[in-house]
């Protein structure tokens, strides 16, 4: 599922709450946004007892509900429920202007040129007629840029509603209509129009007119696959909404305690999600159960677990394109940092960020090239409190030992969750079939 909301209403109030609250410095999270209000927020009506129960398994202290109240005179209505108890202890209902409610009057400046931009280029070929050319001229004729290869703007939250003019980055993505079904395995498009129901794009290099600029209509409920939508801004100015909160604060599998566990290996690809996971990028499982990172700038995945002082990873990793970095986040002696592989264009790996110095220059790094295209290589990770050694394919790479003090994340790479693990690419796409996290043996008696 894409948690594709093309336009509604009580969605985009809810979107706006959680951003002014957040300008106050609330740390307020949309229950569309976090999995663990999946139930709170399926139901188009007032928290009741049992739903409130829930926030007792979370870190939230309220919920405010939006209530959205269509008429004559249309009202939003807002309720402030603690966790304690299912009775509101504040209220209010709101009119709505009904300009606010109406779509086209709610399409940002930007979104206004890219659309009107793509809309021009309908039956003509935009440069050579590749997909991105479209949307790169579109945010040109907007007089944005973008950040990396395919990030087109702001990336749009969880369940986010989608607007005229935002634009879709799409991985393994299935569009079913009434008499033919349309496959893109890596496409751009731009989106012209936005219903309930369906959504209209404007693209080229697809069928069935080939590298024209085209217009289709695609139910939304026959769209499968990956999807990520950005909206149109001025990088590197500020986002206009704040960091919205990670959507896991807890791990899904926590080795850093517990005094008489065995240790146990734990599979990682089984507890990735990366809907939920992915920092940056369109990260994705393949049929076959191997994990694929997208090609893109600063490219991240979390991996929802806290390591115990001391483990071991092991993973297989095969580059499909791309001469740059593939990254492993890793957690030594409590400080997070990264290993770099095949940093500077293949030229170098070590540590990303060591004494402040980058992973070509500083006392970890070695040279040579260790992920060639297309050929699958094992990597062991060997992780203690104060030492690191990286093997790839039994070959010495790394062998460290020191203060980790010195060890952090670049300001380019960081994650939310500080203690974890994670994933990272540059400018390259790579398939992760294997990666499993081995608990060290405890020493002693």
């Amino acid at each position: 599922s894409n948690d594709m909301i093309p336009w509604n209403v009580g969605q985009a109030f809810g979107l706006e709450l959680t951003a002014a609250l957040r300008r106050q410095h609330i740390d307020a999270i949309r229950a569309a946004a976090d999995p663990r209000f999946q139930d709170l927020e399926a139901a188009d009506r007032a928290f009741t007892a049992r739903q409130t129960k829930s926030l007792k398994a979370t870190d939230r202290k309220m919920l405010v509900g939006v209530e959205w109240l269509p008429g004559k005179k249309p009202l939003i209505k807002l309720a402030a429920y603690p966790a304690a108890s299912a009775k509101p202890v504040w209220s209010s209902s709101v009119d709505v202007p009904q300009e606010a409610i109406e779509l086209d009057k709610n399409i940002p400046p930007r979104n206004r040129d890219v659309v009107e931009f793509a809309r021009k280029s309908l039956g003509r070929s935009v440069r050579e007629g590749d997909c991105t050319h479209l949307a790169e001229d579109a945010l040109q004729a907007a007089h944005v840029g973008k950040r990396g290869i395919y990030r087109w703007g702001r990336e749009l939250g969880v369940r986010e509603p989608w607007l005229p003019g935002d634009i879709l980055q799409m991985e393994r993505v299935e569009v079913r209509l009434p008499s033919t079904t349309r496959i893109f395995n890596h496409h751009t498009a731009v989106i012209d129009e936005v219903n309930p129901d369906f959504i209209v794009v404007l693209h080229q290099n697809a069928l069935p007119d080939g590298k024209v600029v085209q217009r289709e209509t695609w139910p939304v409920a026959g769209i499968s696959g990956q999807i990520a939508a950005y909206r149109p801004w001025d990088w590197p100015q500020e986002n206009p909404y704040p960091p919205a909160s990670p959507l896991r604060v807890e791990p899904v599998a926590d080795l850093s305690a517990g005094k008489g566990k065995k240790p146990k290996a734990v599979d990682l690809l089984k507890i990735i999600d990366p809907r939920l996971d992915r920092v940056q990028g369109i990260w994705f499982f393949e049929k076959d159960g191997a994990l694929r990172s997208p090609n893109e700038f600063e490219a991240r995945l979390e991996v929802p677990v806290a390591p115990p002082k001391s483990y071991t990873l092991r993973m297989t990793v095969a580059r499909l394109q791309g001469d740059q970095q593939f990254g492993i986040g890793i957690v030594v002696g409590g400080r997070q940092t990264m290993i770099s592989i095949d940093n500077s264009r293949g030229k170098a790996t070590g540590f990303h960020n060591l004494d402040g110095k980058p992973a070509a220059e500083n006392e970890s790094t070695k040279l040579g090239t260790f992920l060639p295209k297309l050929k699958r290589v094992a990597l062991e990770c060997r992780v203690r409190e104060n030492a690191v050694e990286l093997d790839i394919d039994k070959a010495e790479v790394i062998r460290w030992q020191g203060d980790p003090a010195r060890l952090s994340v670049s300001p380019d790479w960081p994650v939310p969750q500080t203690g974890w693990l994670f994933l990272s690419a540059y400018d390259s796409e790579f398939d992760i079939n294997s990666f499993v996290l081995e608990p060290a043996k405890a020493s002693g008696k």
